[in-house]
């Protein structure tokens, strides 16, 4: 053993031959850069929903139990999300073959070899002779000893990564749930708006009606009755739009939830909820979208690129093994068992890289620069956060205001037609004067509905920006 010992003390010392590059990342790469120690001050909310709101499942708030039922069987159902999903499993398969590394590797082995030795040979005794060489070696083990950390380091990369696949699983759910509320909300407009634009179809037909007896009574001419069919036809052009847009609608909701076209003909619609008062932070601090799950997936991704440079780091050392068999071993296959046959070893197995062509400097360096990018990727993600949150809040409560503007219009052209039908009915007006008050006030009602399916699609907007209530568990499962 102190032989070994002594011949492995030189083999350490020559592994200055293999130098590091320059310019690299400090031995503990994970823990002493600044962004890294920004990360472990985050780690105290790290895991832990900033707030309570955005809840976890934010398109409750809606309260819809029809959007609800939908996404719930596209969570089931969704093929993208079920990708997703196996990258997970991939993921852990790999992390326990890079655990399985740290374990001693016991195995069992046997040979049989039939060899004819030349008659001209080096040995003496076994020159012109054929001979069974058999050895049965029950136990085999190899423990690699990580001296270098090594493969400690590529573990944590393989849990990193469980993580990254994990948190890009909850961002493509994420997504899933915008489409499928951001298309619902759209549904229940447009299906609200085709219900205004029958009605205003059959008011502009009848205003039609209308304008042709005047006609013919001779009370106006034909321009009007050209005028009023040319928006006759249009207003059916607008119902014939918004159906063919309602099915297009139920398709789309229908692929997303996993099903074929005719599945979206079942899906209910409700009416459009109000989101006037969402009880949203006055400040919006950096924390609250710490836990968005693209944010989550980029800082995991610093923590596996600093692992693989630590591995990569590690590759310039000498690998040391341990190698041990036991069994027996015989020329002459009867006696194979007999006492004296009995073989065995044990040692170390050292192997050092002295020159390898520049590969394993490439390597690392590689690495590094994977690091580094790394890095980057997590800061814009941080900036495109903050940026996508501020527009999204901006958008809602534009629309918000807007909202309200047009409902305070939608009611006072109400109030005009009531008053326009009682003073035709009292006789001091035309029903033309009816149809035109009524028209105008359709028309008002349809802007509100628009502006109601703005409101609602900026507020799943800013749901899903802000990480739709995200939580990271503390350890990979």
């Amino acid at each position: 053993m102190k032989k070994s010992i002594l011949l492995l003390l030189p083999l350490l010392l020559l592994a200055a031959c293999a130098r590091l590059p320059e310019h690299l990342p400090g031995a503990h790469l994970a823990h002493t850069t600044q962004i890294q120690q920004t990360l472990a001050r985050a780690d105290h909310h790290y895991g832990i929903t900033a707030g309570p709101w955005p809840a976890q499942q934010w398109w409750k708030a809606a309260q819809m139990p029809a959007l609800d039922h939908l996404i719930q069987v596209a969570l089931r159902q969704n093929p993208s999300l079920q990708l997703a999903s196996t990258r997970i499993l991939a993921a852990k398969a790999m992390t326990a073959e890079q655990q399985a590394a740290l374990l001693p590797q016991f195995s069992a082995g046997a040979a049989l070899t039939q060899e004819y030795f030349s008659q001209n040979g080096l040995h003496l005794q076994a020159n012109g002779k054929s001979f069974t060489y058999t050895a049965i070696n029950p136990l085999e083990l190899r423990y690699h000893l990580d001296l270098w950390g090594r493969d400690s380091d590529q573990v944590r990369a393989a849990l990193g990564q469980v993580r990254v696949h994990q948190a890009d699983y909850a961002e493509a759910k994420l997504q899933l749930e915008k489409q499928l509320a951001w298309h619902y909300f759209l549904l229940a407009g447009e299906t609200r708006q085709l219900h205004l634009a029958e009605r205003l179809e059959n008011l502009q037909k009848s205003l039609l009606q209308l304008e042709k007896q005047r006609w013919q009574d001779g009370l106006n001419n034909a321009r009007p009755v050209y005028a009023q069919t040319e928006t006759y036809g249009s207003a059916r052009q607008s119902v014939a739009q918004l159906r063919a847009a309602i099915a297009q609608q139920r398709y789309v909701l229908a692929a997303l939830a996993g099903h074929g076209p005719d599945w979206g003909r079942s899906i209910g619609v409700e009416p459009l909820p109000d989101f006037s008062t969402i009880n949203i932070p006055r400040q919006l601090p950096l924390r609250l979208i710490s836990h968005r799950p693209d944010m989550v997936a980029a800082r995991w991704e610093i923590e596996v690129a600093a692992q693989q440079v630590g591995a990569a780091r590690a590759a310039f050392y000498p690998d040391v093994n341990i190698a041990l068999f036991a069994g027996w071993n015989s020329i002459d296959l009867g006696d194979l068992f007999s006492p004296g046959n009995l073989a065995h070893a044990i040692g170390p197995v050292v192997s050092l890289p002295i020159f390898e062509g520049g590969k394993l400097r490439a390597r690392l360096k590689a690495q590094n620069a994977l690091y580094l990018a790394a890095q980057d990727h997590y800061r814009h993600t941080i900036l495109s956060a903050v940026r996508e949150i501020a527009g999204h809040l901006a958008s809602w409560q534009k629309y918000r205001q807007q909202l309200q503007e047009q409902t305070r219009m939608s009611k006072a052209a109400s109030q005009d037609s009531a008053l326009t039908t009682a003073a035709f009915h009292s006789g001091t007006t035309n029903k033309i004067s009816v149809y035109r008050s009524r028209i105008r006030e359709i028309n008002l009602q349809n802007q509100q509905i628009t502006l109601q399916i703005h409101n609602a699609q900026s507020w799943v907007l800013l749901n899903v920006a802000l990480g739709g209530g995200y939580t990271v568990e503390k350890k990979p499962a």
